[in-house]
Parts: structure tokens; sequence; C-alpha cells
């Protein structure tokens, strides 16, 4: 069963919880916020954060929340394991979906911060029409360009030397 609850923001605990019920009987919750911001010079340094333990405080919410929700997990429930990661998001909270500026047959759908599960029919169809037909039909894929943080993807205004952009962009 492909069932899954997307809950709205709970003030009480400061959640917004996503609840997927598994086929064994478990039940995975994320959703549960208080995530730590990772600098550019941060991810520069290392791509991946070795040790991304779960925050107790935040475990806490996420199981009071769900407590309000469901009498079973309140009365006979236990929390099996606790995790944390990494959750991509740029900037602007879009993905970079499209293809990846200055590499012939590359191409990118990523960054859908916690929206990746819901997102990812539509995004998966729109990258396979990219990649097959040259172009998507479903998506208009000019909002999520990969290039819109880089000079390939700014509005191309600023000084040139020969057609190449040189000094400040925008």
């Amino acid at each position: 069963d492909a069932t899954a609850l997307f809950c709205g923001e709970d003030n009480r605990f400061g959640t917004h919880l996503e609840v997927y019920p598994r086929p064994d009987g478990t039940v995975y919750i994320c959703g549960i916020g208080g995530s730590d911001y990772i600098t550019t010079s941060e991810l520069q340094d290392s791509a991946f954060l070795f040790d991304c333990p779960p925050k107790d405080d935040r475990v806490e919410a996420a199981a009071s929340a769900f407590q309000m929700m469901s009498d079973t997990y309140s009365t006979r429930g236990e929390l099996a394991k606790t995790q944390a990661c990494m959750r991509p998001c740029p900037p602007d909270a879009k993905p970079y979906m499209g293809r990846v500026p200055g590499y012939t047959g590359a191409y990118i759908n990523g960054g859908h911060n916690c929206w990746g599960i819901a997102w990812a029919p539509a995004s998966g169809k729109a990258i396979a029409e990219l990649v097959l037909e040259g172009e998507s039909r479903s998506v208009d894929l000019r909002p999520f360009n990969p290039a819109r943080y880089t000079s390939q993807g700014r509005g191309g205004r600023g000084r040139k030397k020969k057609g190449l952009s040189v000094g400040e962009q925008w």
C-alpha cells in the first residue's frame, strides 16, 4: 500500500510530520524540523557530515505529535530507531532540475528538500522527457535551472570581453 500522510504545521510541537506506514507494520516518521544549516565553506570542506545524530528534543517532539494522532502509538507504540540525515535545500528552496552546465549528456534532478518523495513522479517524468526527447513537456524546467546560481544562469548583463563575461554579472 503506497499510503502516506503529510501533516500541516503542528505549532504545539514545532513539527510538520510525514507518516509512512511500512509493509512490516512499522511506521516511518519524518518532518521533525530543527535542521542545522551548513555553510558553503563547510560544504566545500567536506561534502558529507560523517556525524549527523538526531536531536533528542526533536525526536521527543515528533513522538509527542504522533502520539496525539495515533491511539495505537500512544498506548502500545515504541520508538525502535532514530536517525538523522542531510537534506539538500538550495537557497531559493527550488530543486535543481535540468542539464548540468558545461557537461554534455549530464543531468541533475535533486535538491528537493523535504518534497523529494512527493515530487518524485513529476520530477522523474520531466527529466526523462528532457533526456529522451530533448525537452520536458510536462514541467517548465526554467525555474529549476541548475545554472541559476552560476554566471551562465544569470541575466547575461554585465561586462563582456570578446563575448565572455568578465567582472560583475547580473
